[in-house]
């Protein structure tokens, strides 16, 4: 368990780099293309185009190629939406100087733990960090 967190220390950021790379953030606003391409494949859909169909469009390259793995989780039918979401909102909070991407992702990581790793184990949710509330999730 030491070792461990003596690897968690060591890769910790040093306040100066955590400063950039939030300020880095907010500076590329990428959560903007983000939306705007999961709209784009959302209306896709809607049109009953097929994941195929719109990975192989033409206008769809682009977003294909600036967000690769954010495209093919928006296209594969088991992704959750809301999981998806709450990412996406998790990065506008870093670009609107909310919460630093520490934070967002202590969030991130609590919200997958509690979805996907505690229930496999028989576990109880646990809350966000500074949320106070119970786990909406089960």
């Amino acid at each position: 368990m030491d070792s461990i967190k003596e690897k968690i220390a060591n890769n910790k950021l040093k306040p100066e780099e955590a400063a950039a790379m939030d300020a880095s953030i907010r500076e590329a606003k990428r959560s903007v293309g983000a939306r705007k391409m999961v709209e784009e494949i959302k209306a896709a859909q809607a049109r009953g185009l097929s994941p195929a169909e719109i990975d192989a469009a033409p206008e769809m390259a682009h977003w294909k190629e600036e967000y690769p793995r954010l495209f093919g989780m928006v296209l594969d039918p088991a992704h959750s939406p809301a999981m998806l979401y709450a990412m996406l909102a998790q990065l506008e909070a870093i670009e609107k100087g909310g919460k630093s991407t520490h934070d967002a992702s202590v969030a991130v990581g609590t919200i997958l733990v509690n979805s996907y790793v505690r229930p496999k184990l028989g576990m109880e949710p646990v809350p966000l960090p500074d949320s106070g509330a119970p786990p909406a999730r089960r």
